[in-house]
């Protein structure tokens, strides 16, 4: 025996170690995956259901918002029909208020004329009645003034602080 036979050995007994151990891995990864095909299957009879619960409560809602935008569509032609009748109200009632607003004016100033024609009558009438206020009299307007010395002194419209010029 020689060290080929040795060697050949050696592998030969590595080799049927590994082997062994690999087919052990191979037996738990078998078990893992079956724990995890159950696992996914016990998943997947639970989540079906919920899923199923999902859409029929979203087919509820969709058909709830149609409903709603029926509802929003018929508020809009609503509105818009309210908003054609209070324009029409608008047109019809603003013409004879602005009518009436403008008789009114008339008639006040057609009493004032009344008033100040039946005063001026009045007036003419009886001279010593006054015909309006009393006349004010008021200074001159400040313009040049002559001095005692013959001096013309032009007056200031601003005030001034004692001292003459």
């Amino acid at each position: 025996m020689d060290w080929s036979d040795v060697l050949r050995g050696a592998l030969s007994f590595f080799l049927i170690v590994t082997g062994l151990g690999l087919g052990f891995l191979m037996l738990q990864m078998a078990g893992v995956f079956t724990n995890v095909a159950s696992a996914l299957r016990r998943i997947t009879d639970e989540i079906v259901p919920i899923l199923n619960k999902s859409q029929t409560t979203i087919d509820g809602v969709n058909q709830q918002l149609e409903h709603v935008d029926d509802i929003m569509e018929s508020a809009v032609g609503a509105t818009k029909t309210t908003e054609r009748a209070v324009g029409s109200v608008a047109k019809v009632v603003s013409a004879p208020v602005r009518k009436l607003a403008a008789l009114a004016a008339g008639l006040e100033q057609g009493v004032a004329t009344f008033r100040a024609r039946s005063a001026a009558d009045a007036a003419n009438r009886d001279p010593a009645a006054p015909m309006g206020p009393p006349p004010t009299t008021s200074a001159p307007p400040p313009g040049p003034e002559a001095t005692p010395t013959g001096e013309t002194r032009h007056e200031s419209p601003y005030p001034t602080s004692g001292a003459e010029s």
